[in-house]
């Protein structure tokens, strides 16, 4: 009974002591999680393109200060700046910027004004290609790819068209811009291709074994493209003749319509490689 009774007061012990450590534990509470950081794209841009040099576009989390700014080059008046389309308050060319969290598409708008005649210039020039559609159908009275001043006008024509086909306007940027076949045309400040448009004439020979010009077009003979001498082969010289015109914008004794060799509406190395490309595969 004895043995028995100490037994109970040792369990009983041992149940006090548990619950004291049981009360005794205060573990720390867990961490709290951590919030994702987004990050959003700024960009910044100029209107007219190649305006002027812009700084400050990347992607950013919320909150962070960006400078933003812009400088002109030649030619060209900071006027101001939009953020998402609207006229935003900033009046300088450079400023701090807190980002958001969504779209913050910065545009620096500027103007063109040239310098006075009094005052010393610095051209501003731009490509002008001419080609036609369908390709190789005509010939020009400029070269294409030749360079020009912009805010001029420069006289453009047709000297001579295949006899199947006739002209029905000049286009640009797919927009039809005149049907006069001479006209002139106000150069903008960027590169521009104008596109001679031509349709086929249906075959109505006068004689099986004469056939007849249609009225107003020139009797142009036929050459293989990229004969731009019009020697009857396609050889390195006229290779040369290409490279001379690309670099000088020189076209004398060329036919500059068969100088775009391959197609692409305008007249560069591409054409020298294609020309090369024939004379090698017929040696």
């Amino acid at each position: 009974m004895k043995r028995l009774s100490f037994i109970l007061c040792c369990l009983l012990l041992l149940c006090v002591d548990s619950m004291q450590a049981q009360g005794d534990f205060d573990p720390d509470p867990p961490a709290d999680p951590q919030v994702p950081v987004f990050y959003y794209p700024l960009t910044v841009a100029c209107n007219p393109t190649g305006g002027a040099n812009v700084s400050g576009k990347g992607n950013y989390a919320p909150g962070t200060v960006v400078t933003v700014s812009t400088s002109p080059i030649a030619g060209y008046i900071f006027n101001h700046w939009k953020l998402n389309g609207v006229t935003y308050e900033a009046t300088t060319t450079s400023f701090s910027y807190t980002t958001v969290a969504g779209q913050m598409d910065f545009v620096a708008v500027y103007d063109f004004q040239p310098n006075d005649p009094s005052e010393p210039t610095m051209d501003v020039k731009s490509r002008l290609y001419l080609t036609s559609e369908p390709a190789g159908v005509c010939t020009f009275n400029r070269t294409s790819g030749a360079w020009v001043e912009a805010d001029q006008y420069v006289s453009v024509d047709i000297t001579g068209v295949d006899q199947l086909y006739e002209f029905t306007g000049w286009y640009l940027n797919n927009t039809k811009l005149t049907n006069v076949q001479a006209f002139n045309h106000l150069m903008g400040f960027h590169d521009e291709t104008l596109v001679a448009h031509f349709q086929e004439l249906p075959f109505n020979p006068s004689s099986p074994a004469d056939p007849s010009m249609a009225e107003g077009q020139t009797d142009v003979q036929t050459h293989a493209k990229g004969d731009v001498n019009e020697d009857g082969t396609v050889d390195t010289a006229d290779a040369v003749a290409v490279i001379n015109l690309y670099l000088t914008g020189n076209s004398d004794g060329m036919n500059t319509g068969l100088a775009d060799a391959n197609g692409d509406g305008v007249i560069d190395m591409a054409d020298v490689v294609f020309i090369i490309n024939v004379y090698l595969t017929n040696q």
